[in-house]
């Protein structure tokens, strides 16, 4: 398991979800996808066509669900899981918690190697590596969220310019 700063590390990047080398996935039990700014724009249930057609693929070949700290998933839930045809996990616990770890681990209690995909650091990279999964970071659908986000971004890029070259 990764310590120090490289936990904030993704073990692989990627310019968008369209583009991940669907070879990672080959072996895993449970791909662990974030929802907003990685499959739909940010607070909505909109997408591009190209994501619904290659996530498509991926979940008639892998197990798969989503997952998402916003305040707004509960209403969005239904037409997500309609759109992507995948579960949207949902837990009283956010990313990168441990307990909702936990839950998910009870809810696939066979699934061992677990990989989560998401476009921040902190939480979506954070919980991955917390939890000893595979961790593969996106980049945004699109730049226009909240103004705390986006704040958090900038420390998160100081930290991708560390380390995380694109694949």
């Amino acid at each position: 398991m990764k310590s120090g700063i490289k936990i904030f590390f993704p073990d692989f990047r990627f310019e968008d979800v369209t583009k991940i080398d669907v070879n990672l996935f080959n072996g895993s039990d449970l791909l662990i996808f974030d929802v907003d700014n990685t499959l739909v724009f940010p607070e909505t249930t909109q997408t591009k066509k190209e994501i619904i057609d290659w996530f498509s693929k991926i979940k008639n070949n892998y197990q798969c669900i989503c997952l998402s700290n916003s305040s707004t998933i509960k209403r969005r839930k239904d037409d997500i899981e309609k759109i992507l045809n995948c579960k949207v996990f949902l837990s009283k616990y956010k990313k990168p918690s441990k307990k909702l770890f936990l839950e998910i681990k009870k809810e696939f209690p066979l699934a061992k190697n677990i990989i989560a995909i998401g476009d921040r650091i902190i939480p979506d990279i954070l919980f991955g590596n917390l939890n000893g999964m595979t961790t593969i970071l996106v980049d945004i659908l699109s730049p226009k969220e909240k103004l705390y986000i986006r704040s958090l971004r900038i420390l998160e890029n100081i930290i991708l310019n560390i380390h995380a070259p694109k694949e």
